[in-house]
């Protein structure tokens, strides 16, 4: 029993770390679109890229609670 809780532990928060870490790069992201020829290229590359920063925040946050759950 004390094995499947440290498993599950490191499991969960290697998953936050990593979920915490994808979304620290996407906010420092280089700006890949600024050099791109159209205005509209730029326009879909920035909106992906907040809705993608969005969703990766939205999941590091919800391994946090739930790393925060195991603990306590």
């Amino acid at each position: 029993m004390m094995t499947t809780w440290v498993l599950n532990a490191s499991g969960l928060f290697l998953t936050t770390v990593g979920a915490l870490l994808m979304y620290l790069y996407l906010r420092q992201a280089p700006r890949l679109a600024e050099n791109a020829p159209a205005n509209e290229v730029k326009r879909a590359y920035e909106k992906d890229r907040r809705l993608l920063m969005i969703a990766v925040g939205l999941i590091a946050a919800w391994c946090v609670v739930q790393y925060l759950g195991v603990l306590i």
